[in-house]
Formats: C-alpha cells, structure tokens, sequence
C-alpha cells in the first residue's frame, strides 16, 4: 500500500454490483491523463459487464455482446460517460486540489475520503466542483443504453 500523496486522476463507474473507484497515480503509472486512463479502465468494465451478461442474463448475452462491440469507438471516445477528477497539488505544494464534475452521490458508495485515501490525501484536501469533469448527458446516456443501468448520474 502507498503511503505518500500523489497527483492522479480517477473514474467512478458502474458496475453490475454498483458504483466502483477507479484510481490512476501518476506515482505509480505516470502522467496519465483522463482521456488515457478511460482506456484502461473501460476494458476491464466491459469484461465484468460481459461476463454478467454471460451469467445472469444469458438470453441477452450475445445481443449485448454484440452491441458493445459495435459501439466500442465511441465507448472508448465517451471517457465523459462517468463521474471523474484529478487530483492536482495545490498551493504551497502541501496541500491538494480534487476536480470533480459534482457528481458523486451518497447511493454510489464511493464517499470523498475513499479518493482521498486512494492519493493518500486526506486532511490535505480542496475539493472544487469543475463544470470540464461533469459527465456529458449524451455520453451517459449511450452508456445506459448499450448497459442495463437504471439511474442517472449526470446533470446533478
């Protein structure tokens, strides 16, 4: 476990078992920004949402299936899709800023304090809503088409 902060970016996506943090430490992976970690992030998803599909919804199985992949260029476009944000060193270096597009809820489970912990951050923090990190209507939108989500996240 890593113990000293870091800058970083992170996604909170939905998966079949609910909301999940998914953190990027430029530490341990490098400068990576959210456009980039989206990349890494979105094939690990599909395989759990697939392998769901596989499971529990067996009818619709390939039907799903082949429906991501027919709309994977634009799933790997719509890294605006999710909730999201950096974390950025703030003033004086000793002190750190979280944007975010304002989207984080109660219901995800993925309180503050588990991205702050994830940059071991906590008791360092600023966090600041960004209208550039809110998830873009169409792109969620798209998502719970191509995904049996129910609940809206964006435009909160």
């Amino acid at each position: 476990m890593l113990s000293e902060p870091s800058e970083g970016v992170f996604f909170v996506v939905r998966l079949p078992s609910g909301w999940q943090l998914c953190t990027c430490r430029h530490d341990e992976y490098g400068p990576m920004g959210l456009p980039d970690f989206w990349v890494e992030t979105l094939d690990p998803l599909l395989h759990i949402w697939l392998a769901h599909f596989q499971k529990d919804l067996a009818k619709e199985a390939s039907s799903r299936h082949a429906a991501l992949e027919a709309a994977v260029g634009l799933l790997v476009a719509g890294y605006d899709a999710f909730p999201r944000g950096e974390v950025k060193r703030g003033v004086g270096k000793r002190r750190y800023l979280v944007r975010h597009g304002g989207e984080l809820a109660r219901h995800m489970h993925v309180p503050r304090r588990e991205v702050e912990d994830a940059f071991c951050i906590r008791g360092k923090t600023n966090w600041v809503v960004d209208p550039r990190h809110a998830s873009v209507p169409e792109s969620a939108r798209r998502v719970r088409n191509l995904l049996p989500i129910t609940e809206k996240w964006e435009e909160h």
